[in-house]
């Protein structure tokens, strides 16, 4: 079978548990568990649907939640952190489940279908503004350390809060795909009125998401291939969201994104949708995700679609067409 014979189906997570969030001590309270309970139903949740619809997702993690508890490592970027954040205290010499999973990692690599990827050793920006040459080797160096211990050889790439940078270091480590925002358009970007017609669009399904062909992903002068985001399934006012919960219209601001689904198949595209598994919070969430995984199972029956990991889209990229 020709690699552009079908459409293909990418899912993408950001799986940091807290440390998305080290710098950001207000927001981590209120937006996590207090025990990190709800952030691992959501992962377990989530890994059940896929086994369900057969659907593949790219785990991009954190390389910090990998240990099972602080290891006092003899260079260690949490203590930058001490004075500046409670983060320190919190993630400092304890084994506190919001900052260490490594039970994460064994229950999605025991599901045997995913891919996990790099989202940063300590989730610091990697722009070079932000990251000198030298302390993004080292958080690749150390992410890939702590990723070999569970046999883990990281290929994807998924930039802390999208920013991207350094990316022929990791090139130069092997890694062949990453992950790129997609480019919104004048009206969505409009700061007067751009959020409320990207929340009609979502609810209307006016619009498709960023379609891609396989054939005509960017590339890094290195050779790393682009697959750019078509969506974030979860980029929506959460104010209308939870109306929209609480009269049973759960479902209805996904219009887009399965009109996005069906027509990646139809035209033999590239969709490419993500989240973060803490945005999942509630068992309405986990039917959106219900009714994504449903459409792409349609297709995948019909043999127009298929999921796929962002590093096996890479493969697939490199074979003739």
């Amino acid at each position: 079978m020709a690699a552009d014979s079908t459409g293909y189906f990418v899912f993408s997570l950001d799986t940091e548990l807290a440390t998305g969030f080290f710098d950001l001590d207000k927001e981590r309270a209120a937006l996590f568990s207090p025990d990190g309970s709800r952030e691992r139903w959501s992962i377990r949740s989530l890994l059940d649907l896929m086994d369900e619809f057969d659907i593949r997702a790219t785990w991009a993690i954190t390389g910090h939640i990998f240990y099972r508890e602080c290891e006092k490592c003899p260079v260690c970027p949490v203590k930058e952190w001490k004075g500046k954040y409670r983060s320190y205290d919190e993630a400092y010499d304890t084994n506190h489940p919001l900052w260490y999973g490594a039970d994460v990692v064994e229950e999605i690599q025991r599901r045997r279908r995913h891919e996990i990827g790099f989202h940063g050793y300590t989730h610091r920006v990697f722009t070079p503004e932000t990251m000198s040459t030298q302390e993004a080797e080292f958080e690749i160096t150390e992410w890939m350390r702590v990723a070999s211990r569970v046999g883990i050889e990281g290929k994807s790439v998924i930039f802390p809060r999208d920013k991207m940078g350094h990316l022929d270091l990791f090139s130069r480590h092997g890694f062949t795909s990453y992950r790129s925002e997609a480019n919104l358009s004048i009206w969505i970007r409009n700061r007067f009125f751009g959020s409320y017609l990207k929340t009609l669009d979502h609810i209307l399904g006016i619009t498709t998401p960023p379609l891609y062909s396989l054939k005509g992903l960017p590339r890094t002068p290195d050779g790393m291939i682009d697959i750019t985001e078509s969506m974030h399934l979860k980029g929506f006012n959460w104010g209308v969201e939870r109306i929209l919960d609480s009269v049973n219209l759960h479902r209805l601001r996904l219009r887009r994104a399965v009109r996005g689904i069906h027509k990646a198949a139809e035209q033999k595209k590239i969709i490419h949708l993500w989240a973060h598994p803490w945005e999942f919070q509630t068992e309405k969430d986990m039917d959106k995700m219900r009714y994504i995984f449903e459409a792409v199972s349609e297709e995948q029956t019909s043999g127009r679609l298929q999921s796929i990991t962002m590093s096996a889209l890479a493969e697939k990229a490199e074979q003739p067409l």
